[in-house]
Protein backbone atom coordinates (compact mmCIF):
# COMPACT_ATOMS: atom_id res chain seq x y z
CA UNK A 1 0.00 0.00 0.00
CA UNK A 2 1.27 3.30 -0.95
CA UNK A 3 1.78 6.22 1.68
CA UNK A 4 3.73 9.29 2.92
CA UNK A 5 6.84 8.61 5.09
CA UNK A 6 8.24 10.97 7.19
CA UNK A 7 11.44 11.08 9.33
CA UNK A 8 10.21 14.00 11.63
CA UNK A 9 6.64 13.30 13.14
CA UNK A 10 5.03 16.17 15.82
CA UNK A 11 4.46 13.24 17.96
CA UNK A 12 5.58 9.91 17.13
CA UNK A 13 9.70 9.67 17.77
CA UNK A 14 10.54 11.79 20.14
CA UNK A 15 14.23 11.38 21.55
CA UNK A 16 14.31 10.95 25.46
CA UNK A 17 16.99 10.49 28.25
CA UNK A 18 19.68 11.97 26.32
CA UNK A 19 23.25 11.59 28.25
CA UNK A 20 21.29 9.04 30.72
CA UNK A 21 22.43 5.23 31.30
CA UNK A 22 19.19 3.90 31.57
CA UNK A 23 20.22 1.78 34.22
CA UNK A 24 21.11 4.69 36.55
CA UNK A 25 18.23 6.58 36.43
CA UNK A 26 16.08 8.27 39.11
CA UNK A 27 12.65 7.47 40.55
CA UNK A 28 11.82 11.11 38.70
CA UNK A 29 14.14 10.08 35.59
CA UNK A 30 11.39 7.13 35.43
CA UNK A 31 8.25 9.07 35.46
CA UNK A 32 8.77 11.89 33.31
CA UNK A 33 10.25 8.98 30.07
CA UNK A 34 6.82 7.06 30.75
CA UNK A 35 4.57 10.22 30.62
CA UNK A 36 6.65 11.03 27.49
CA UNK A 37 5.79 7.95 25.89
CA UNK A 38 1.93 8.17 26.78
CA UNK A 39 2.17 11.66 25.01
CA UNK A 40 4.27 10.63 22.25
CA UNK A 41 3.30 7.43 21.71
CA UNK A 42 6.71 6.22 20.06
CA UNK A 43 10.13 7.54 22.28
CA UNK A 44 13.88 6.96 21.26
CA UNK A 45 16.60 6.74 24.00
CA UNK A 46 20.26 6.85 22.17
CA UNK A 47 23.59 5.71 22.43
CA UNK A 48 22.30 2.64 25.06
CA UNK A 49 25.22 -0.07 25.97
CA UNK A 50 22.96 -3.04 27.70
CA UNK A 51 23.04 -6.21 27.95
CA UNK A 52 19.94 -8.56 27.42
CA UNK A 53 19.29 -9.05 31.09
CA UNK A 54 20.27 -5.22 31.98
CA UNK A 55 17.42 -4.59 29.69
CA UNK A 56 14.79 -6.69 31.35
CA UNK A 57 15.48 -5.21 34.91
CA UNK A 58 14.83 -2.20 33.12
CA UNK A 59 11.57 -3.21 31.54
CA UNK A 60 10.53 -4.55 35.31
CA UNK A 61 11.78 -1.40 37.04
CA UNK A 62 9.99 1.02 35.01
CA UNK A 63 6.42 -1.51 34.20
CA UNK A 64 6.77 -4.09 36.46
CA UNK A 65 6.99 -7.29 36.34
CA UNK A 66 4.54 -8.41 33.67
CA UNK A 67 5.83 -9.69 31.01
CA UNK A 68 4.42 -12.33 29.18
CA UNK A 69 4.58 -15.46 27.46
CA UNK A 70 8.44 -15.46 29.19
CA UNK A 71 9.74 -19.04 28.78
CA UNK A 72 13.18 -20.42 30.59
CA UNK A 73 15.61 -22.00 27.62
CA UNK A 74 19.15 -22.68 27.94
CA UNK A 75 21.88 -20.48 26.45
CA UNK A 76 22.53 -21.06 22.48
CA UNK A 77 26.48 -21.37 22.69
CA UNK A 78 26.81 -20.01 19.06
CA UNK A 79 25.01 -17.03 20.25
CA UNK A 80 26.84 -14.06 22.77
CA UNK A 81 25.43 -14.78 26.43
CA UNK A 82 25.27 -11.24 26.91
CA UNK A 83 22.42 -11.06 24.59
CA UNK A 84 20.40 -13.94 26.07
CA UNK A 85 18.02 -13.68 28.92
CA UNK A 86 14.35 -15.31 29.39
CA UNK A 87 11.78 -12.79 28.40
CA UNK A 88 14.19 -11.41 25.96
CA UNK A 89 14.04 -12.31 22.13
CA UNK A 90 16.56 -11.71 19.51
CA UNK A 91 15.38 -10.44 16.62
CA UNK A 92 17.51 -10.47 13.06
CA UNK A 93 20.31 -13.12 12.40
CA UNK A 94 22.64 -12.98 15.12
CA UNK A 95 24.40 -15.84 14.13
CA UNK A 96 25.39 -14.30 11.05
CA UNK A 97 24.54 -14.13 6.94
CA UNK A 98 21.96 -16.59 6.20
CA UNK A 99 20.05 -17.44 3.24
CA UNK A 100 16.65 -17.58 4.86
CA UNK A 101 14.10 -15.13 4.72
CA UNK A 102 14.41 -13.50 8.66
CA UNK A 103 10.84 -12.11 10.33
CA UNK A 104 8.91 -11.78 7.12
CA UNK A 105 5.57 -11.80 9.46
CA UNK A 106 7.25 -8.67 10.78
CA UNK A 107 6.80 -6.81 7.52
CA UNK A 108 3.43 -5.64 7.52
CA UNK A 109 1.51 -3.27 9.60
CA UNK A 110 -0.01 -4.29 12.87
CA UNK A 111 -0.68 -3.61 16.55
CA UNK A 112 1.43 -5.75 18.91
CA UNK A 113 -0.71 -8.35 20.61
CA UNK A 114 1.77 -11.31 21.61
CA UNK A 115 0.08 -13.10 24.44
CA UNK A 116 -3.25 -10.36 25.68
CA UNK A 117 -5.70 -12.43 23.42
CA UNK A 118 -4.63 -15.73 25.95
CA UNK A 119 -3.91 -13.93 28.72
CA UNK A 120 -6.97 -14.10 31.33
CA UNK A 121 -7.56 -10.33 32.84
CA UNK A 122 -5.81 -8.33 30.02
CA UNK A 123 -8.43 -6.68 28.01
CA UNK A 124 -6.75 -5.72 24.19
CA UNK A 125 -6.35 -2.14 25.38
CA UNK A 126 -3.67 -3.25 28.14
CA UNK A 127 -1.04 -0.86 28.02
CA UNK A 128 1.66 -3.08 26.30
CA UNK A 129 4.81 -1.82 25.38
CA UNK A 130 7.30 -2.81 23.54
CA UNK A 131 10.98 -1.67 23.40
CA UNK A 132 13.38 -2.77 20.69
CA UNK A 133 17.22 -2.30 21.55
CA UNK A 134 19.46 -2.17 17.89
CA UNK A 135 22.32 -4.25 18.86
CA UNK A 136 23.67 -4.10 15.35
CA UNK A 137 21.89 -2.54 12.60
CA UNK A 138 22.34 -2.95 8.46
CA UNK A 139 23.13 -0.19 6.64
CA UNK A 140 20.54 -0.78 4.40
CA UNK A 141 16.84 -1.65 3.68
CA UNK A 142 16.42 -3.92 0.33
CA UNK A 143 15.49 -0.44 -1.16
CA UNK A 144 18.64 0.85 -0.23
CA UNK A 145 17.75 3.06 1.86
CA UNK A 146 18.59 3.32 5.77
CA UNK A 147 17.04 0.59 8.06
CA UNK A 148 14.41 1.79 9.23
CA UNK A 149 11.27 0.96 11.17
CA UNK A 150 7.19 2.65 10.70
CA UNK A 151 4.94 3.52 12.46
CA UNK A 152 1.48 5.11 12.07
CA UNK A 153 -0.41 7.32 14.86
CA UNK A 154 -3.52 5.90 15.43
CA UNK A 155 -5.17 8.59 17.28
CA UNK A 156 -4.09 11.24 14.37
CA UNK A 157 -5.69 8.03 11.91
CA UNK A 158 -9.29 8.40 13.81
CA UNK A 159 -9.45 12.23 13.70
CA UNK A 160 -8.20 11.91 9.87
CA UNK A 161 -11.11 10.22 9.27
CA UNK A 162 -14.85 12.03 7.78
CA UNK A 163 -17.37 12.07 11.15
CA UNK A 164 -19.58 10.43 9.52
CA UNK A 165 -17.09 7.19 9.04
CA UNK A 166 -16.00 8.09 12.94
CA UNK A 167 -19.29 7.36 13.84
CA UNK A 168 -19.73 4.54 11.92
CA UNK A 169 -16.74 3.03 13.13
CA UNK A 170 -17.25 3.78 16.79
CA UNK A 171 -20.14 1.48 16.56
CA UNK A 172 -18.10 -1.63 15.63
CA UNK A 173 -15.71 -4.06 17.62
CA UNK A 174 -12.90 -6.92 15.94
CA UNK A 175 -12.11 -9.71 17.12
CA UNK A 176 -8.44 -10.39 17.32
CA UNK A 177 -6.34 -13.56 17.42
CA UNK A 178 -2.81 -13.93 19.00
CA UNK A 179 -0.30 -13.44 16.24
CA UNK A 180 0.83 -17.29 17.10
CA UNK A 181 -1.68 -18.83 15.87
CA UNK A 182 -2.10 -19.04 11.68
CA UNK A 183 -5.78 -20.20 11.37
CA UNK A 184 -8.93 -18.72 12.90
CA UNK A 185 -10.52 -21.99 14.24
CA UNK A 186 -13.11 -21.73 17.00
CA UNK A 187 -10.93 -23.25 19.04
CA UNK A 188 -8.06 -20.26 19.10
CA UNK A 189 -8.37 -18.02 22.03
CA UNK A 190 -9.55 -14.24 21.07
CA UNK A 191 -10.87 -11.09 22.64
CA UNK A 192 -13.21 -8.54 21.50
CA UNK A 193 -12.12 -4.70 21.48
CA UNK A 194 -13.66 -1.72 20.03
CA UNK A 195 -12.65 -0.55 16.58
CA UNK A 196 -12.42 3.20 18.54
CA UNK A 197 -10.36 2.38 21.35
CA UNK A 198 -10.04 5.05 24.45
CA UNK A 199 -6.22 5.52 25.86
CA UNK A 200 -5.86 4.33 29.72
CA UNK A 201 -3.96 7.16 30.86
CA UNK A 202 -4.75 10.29 28.30
CA UNK A 203 -8.30 10.12 27.70
CA UNK A 204 -7.82 10.36 23.57
CA UNK A 205 -9.71 8.47 20.78
CA UNK A 206 -7.50 6.15 18.61
CA UNK A 207 -8.14 3.34 16.28
CA UNK A 208 -7.35 0.00 16.93
CA UNK A 209 -7.12 -2.45 14.15
CA UNK A 210 -5.09 -5.54 14.97
CA UNK A 211 -3.64 -7.14 12.00
CA UNK A 212 -5.36 -8.20 8.80
CA UNK A 213 -6.00 -11.23 10.82
CA UNK A 214 -8.93 -9.32 13.05
CA UNK A 215 -12.32 -9.77 12.52
CA UNK A 216 -15.21 -7.38 12.56
CA UNK A 217 -18.34 -8.67 14.79
CA UNK A 218 -20.54 -9.84 12.68
CA UNK A 219 -18.29 -11.13 10.11
CA UNK A 220 -17.13 -14.37 11.89
CA UNK A 221 -18.37 -16.87 9.23
CA UNK A 222 -17.04 -14.53 6.54
CA UNK A 223 -13.59 -14.32 6.33
CA UNK A 224 -12.47 -12.90 3.18
CA UNK A 225 -15.36 -10.20 3.76
CA UNK A 226 -13.50 -9.59 7.18
CA UNK A 227 -10.36 -9.39 5.47
CA UNK A 228 -11.39 -6.69 2.64
CA UNK A 229 -13.41 -4.45 5.08
CA UNK A 230 -9.83 -4.42 7.09
CA UNK A 231 -7.70 -3.53 4.07
CA UNK A 232 -10.18 -0.78 3.10
CA UNK A 233 -10.40 1.24 6.13
CA UNK A 234 -6.52 0.45 6.45
CA UNK A 235 -6.45 1.82 2.91
CA UNK A 236 -8.06 5.00 3.82
CA UNK A 237 -6.27 5.49 6.97
CA UNK A 238 -2.81 5.32 5.05
CA UNK A 239 -4.20 7.70 2.20
CA UNK A 240 -4.82 10.51 4.94
CA UNK A 241 -1.73 10.00 7.91
CA UNK A 242 1.96 10.18 7.34
CA UNK A 243 4.22 7.23 8.46
CA UNK A 244 6.45 8.08 10.96
CA UNK A 245 9.91 6.26 9.66
CA UNK A 246 12.34 5.60 12.63
CA UNK A 247 15.86 5.54 11.03
CA UNK A 248 17.98 3.08 13.16
CA UNK A 249 21.77 3.81 15.33
CA UNK A 250 23.38 1.49 16.87
CA UNK A 251 22.35 1.86 20.35
CA UNK A 252 19.11 3.15 19.85
CA UNK A 253 16.22 1.92 22.26
CA UNK A 254 12.73 2.41 20.32
CA UNK A 255 9.43 2.08 22.82
CA UNK A 256 5.81 2.16 21.79
CA UNK A 257 2.71 1.82 23.36
CA UNK A 258 0.50 -0.55 21.34
CA UNK A 259 -2.45 0.92 22.45
CA UNK A 260 -1.71 3.80 20.27
CA UNK A 261 0.20 3.01 17.33
CA UNK A 262 0.22 0.36 14.63
CA UNK A 263 3.90 -0.50 13.26
CA UNK A 264 5.49 -2.66 10.41
CA UNK A 265 9.51 -3.86 9.90
CA UNK A 266 11.38 -2.82 6.80
CA UNK A 267 13.20 -5.85 4.51
CA UNK A 268 17.08 -5.69 5.12
CA UNK A 269 19.18 -8.54 3.05
CA UNK A 270 20.09 -11.34 5.72
CA UNK A 271 22.68 -12.62 3.24
CA UNK A 272 24.60 -9.24 3.03
CA UNK A 273 24.00 -7.34 6.03
CA UNK A 274 23.91 -8.83 10.31
CA UNK A 275 20.83 -7.39 12.23
CA UNK A 276 20.94 -8.26 16.18
CA UNK A 277 18.23 -6.63 18.17
CA UNK A 278 16.61 -7.13 21.12
CA UNK A 279 12.89 -7.21 22.21
CA UNK A 280 11.05 -6.77 25.37
CA UNK A 281 7.20 -6.78 25.58
CA UNK A 282 5.66 -5.36 29.26
CA UNK A 283 2.09 -4.46 30.43
CA UNK A 284 2.41 -1.71 32.55
CA UNK A 285 1.03 -3.24 35.64
CA UNK A 286 -0.09 0.41 37.03
CA UNK A 287 -3.17 0.69 34.51
CA UNK A 288 -3.89 -3.28 34.53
Amino acid sequence: MQHKTVQQHPRLGMEVLQGCNLMQLTEQQVHQFKQSLWEHGVVVVRQQRLTALQLKEFAKKTFGNSTLGHRSKSLDPEIDPNLQSSGVAILGNPKGHTQEIVEKFAWQWHHDKDHLPKTEGLDMNALYVVMLYGVEIPLEGVDGQPHTTEFLDMVEAYHNLGQEHQQQLESMSMYHLSPIFSTDGSDIPRKMHPIVSTHKVTGHKGLYLGSDTSIPVGMESRTEEAKQFWQELFQSVLERTPVYAHVWQPGDIVFWDNSQVMHTGIPYDAKKYRRVALRVGVVDNTYI
